[in-house]
């Protein structure tokens, strides 16, 4: 029964990431559901970019953390951060379901924008923001997990390169590509 509370051991901010998914593999609720907590808004932020189906990404993020329940025993800490090590699970989800069926993306501004913005400046946004979505959605899969990685959810270059199991030369190459691509097909934007 101790097993059971034994996330509630130690104090939310102390506990990393390494220890509660140690506690989740000794089969922990509560450090599970922390885990859940603490990552699901940027799995769900990253599952949507990529696929452009919230529902889609809601369920995959959802498939994503019953893997990492179910795989704990197998996560090693010297091998990557927990961070790195989910979103290879998620990310590999995500490409899997790209390969199944094409999905459109869709991506709203903040209400804090809408708030703030007359109707033709939200309107310009919400274009701009779909245009970058539509553009990242025709990026080759690699070249979207690398730029989605490192532009939205803030990895750095190693913990990228960790997750996609490439070089960081590769993520760095796979990065400029991406950009260069969108830069181009984003070009009429820029135009008056």
């Amino acid at each position: 029964m101790a097993e059971k509370h034994a996330a509630f051991a130690i104090p939310d901010s102390l506990a990393t990431d390494e220890d509660l998914i140690a506690l989740v593999s000794r089969g922990d609720i509560e450090a599970f559901e922390r885990l859940v907590q603490r990552h699901q808004k940027s799995a769900l932020r990253a599952a949507q970019r990529f696929l452009g189906d919230p529902v889609e990404a809601e369920d995959l993020a959802q498939d994503a953390f019953l893997q990492v329940y179910h795989q704990a025993h197998r996560y090693r800490a010297e091998r990557a951060a927990f961070k790195t090590w989910f979103f290879t699970i998620l990310l590999n989800l995500c490409r899997n379901a790209i390969k199944k069926k094409r999905l459109v993306y869709s991506d709203n501004p903040s209400s804090d924008a809408r708030d703030r913005d007359d109707p033709s400046t939200l309107l310009t946004r919400q274009e701009q923001a779909r245009a970058l979505a539509e553009a990242i959605l025709k990026l080759p899969p690699n070249q979207r997990s690398a730029f989605i990685l490192c532009h939205y959810e803030n990895f750095s270059y190693a913990e990228a390169a960790q997750s996609l199991g490439v070089s960081l030369k590769a993520i760095e190459s796979l990065l400029v590509r991406a950009k260069r691509t969108l830069r181009d097909e984003l070009a009429w934007l820029k135009k008056p």
